[in-house]
């Protein structure tokens, strides 16, 4: 049960839901949702995303799902964040797959060097988020340990991500071909 993050392509959730391309529209994104209302325990509803022309939002287990369109009405990008995982028996976090690396499920740094070693050419993280062409993953934001006397700790401990988007990098095409 993956969610794979496809660059240039859109997002592939885990079976039996469907795969969602960039460039379809909020009724054809609606339409392959719908026959998977169990698989989505608080259903699809809509949310706000500043700029877009329309956006929704569904969780999987430990995952938030955010799709939204530019300012067109296609589908533009995709934001995937960590969230606690639903106290249903059995139900792990969805992994968030980018070229089989868990970009949720390993320390920042380790996530950056296996991409590396995928040759993709990952820039250094930068205050604890990454941009990568289409990309972002940002810093998980736990509460932070301050040490005892109010000191700064020379070096900051292991973090993870918690957000990751992924965009567009073509203008949206019209989604006829959709399934």
């Amino acid at each position: 049960m993956t969610i794979d993050l496809l660059p240039g392509h859109g997002l592939r959730l885990p079976a039996p839901l469907p795969e969602l391309r960039f460039g379809l529209t909020e009724a054809t994104v609606r339409r392959l949702l719908a026959p998977h209302r169990e698989a989505l325990p608080g259903g699809v509803h809509p949310t706000f995303v500043c700029g877009s022309s329309w956006a929704l939002h569904f969780t999987l287990p430990g995952v938030g799902v955010t799709l939204c369109s530019g300012p067109g009405e296609h589908l533009r990008v995709v934001f995937l964040s960590r969230c606690p995982v639903e106290p249903v028996e059995g139900a792990a976090a969805c992994p968030v797959g980018l070229h089989g690396i868990d970009v949720f499920g390993w320390p920042a740094h380790e996530v950056v060097e296996a991409l590396r070693a995928e040759g993709l050419p990952v820039p250094d993280l930068v205050h604890g988020n990454v941009r990568y062409d289409t990309l972002r993953l940002s810093r998980n934001t736990p509460v932070r340990w301050t040490p005892a006397g109010g000191r700064k700790p020379r070096h900051e401990p292991p973090f993870t991500f918690g957000l990751v988007s992924l965009s567009s990098s073509a203008p949206a095409a019209p989604d006829e071909a959709a399934p």
